[in-house]
C-alpha cells in the first residue's frame, strides 16, 4: 500500500514532522512539500496524509488550494490530517478543523496537532516581531510531540 505525505512548510517545522512521520510509516511512504515541488499524481497512492503549519490562525494557502482542487479524488483515499501549531486544547482542535474541508475532516482515519517548533533564525523580520508581540517568545522552541506523531502513524497503519 503506497502512502504519500503532502505538506506545506514555511520555516521547517512541518517538514521535520513529515519526515518523522515517514520514518514511522516505512519505506513505501513518499514525502512532498507543495511549496517546493509539483503536485503529485494521487492515483498512485492508496493513502494520502495532508499536513501544514498554522500562521496567523490559518494553514498555508497552497494546502487549501490543493485540498480543494483534489477534493473528489481525495474522497476515494485513506486520509490522515495533521497540523503543526502552537495552540493547545480547544483552540488547536478548531485550527485543525478549519484547515480542511468538513468532508476531508470527517473522512480522515486520524487527525492530530503535532505541536510546533519555532526556529527564530529562519523567521522573517515581520514574523519575528509578531511572534514576540503575540507569544512573548524570543528563543527557538522545541515542541513537536514525537509521541503524537507515533500515535498518528499507528492509527494510519491499523486500517
Amino acid at each position: 500500500m503506497k502512502t504519500i505525505i503532502i505538506y506545506t512548510s514555511k520555516y521547517g517545522c512541518t517538514e521535520k514532522a513529515a519526515y518523522l512521520l515517514k520514518n514511522q510509516l516505512g519505506e513505501e511512504t513518499e514525502v512532498v512539500n507543495l511549496m517546493l515541488a509539483k503536485e503529485p499524481i494521487l492515483e498512485r497512492y492508496n493513502t494520502v496524509i495532508l499536513g501544514g503549519s498554522i500562521y496567523y490562525g490559518k494553514i498555508q494557502k497552497q494546502m487549501t488550494e490543493f485540498a480543494t482542487k483534489y477534493q473528489n479524488e481525495l474522497g476515494k483515499k485513506r486520509i490522515g490530517l495533521f497540523i503543526c501549531a502552537g495552540a493547545k486544547g480547544e483552540q488547536a482542535t478548531q485550527e485543525l478543523k478549519s484547515s480542511f474541508s468538513e468532508e476531508l475532516y470527517n473522512q480522515s482515519i486520524t487527525k492530530e496537532v503535532f505541536g510546533d517548533e519555532i526556529y527564530e533564525e529562519k523567521l522573517s523580520l515581520l514574523d519575528r516581531l509578531v511572534l514576540r508581540m503575540v507569544k512573548g517568545k524570543n528563543k527557538s522552541v522545541k515542541g513537536l510531540s514525537e509521541e503524537t506523531i507515533e500515535r498518528f502513524a499507528l492509527a494510519m497503519k491499523k486500517r
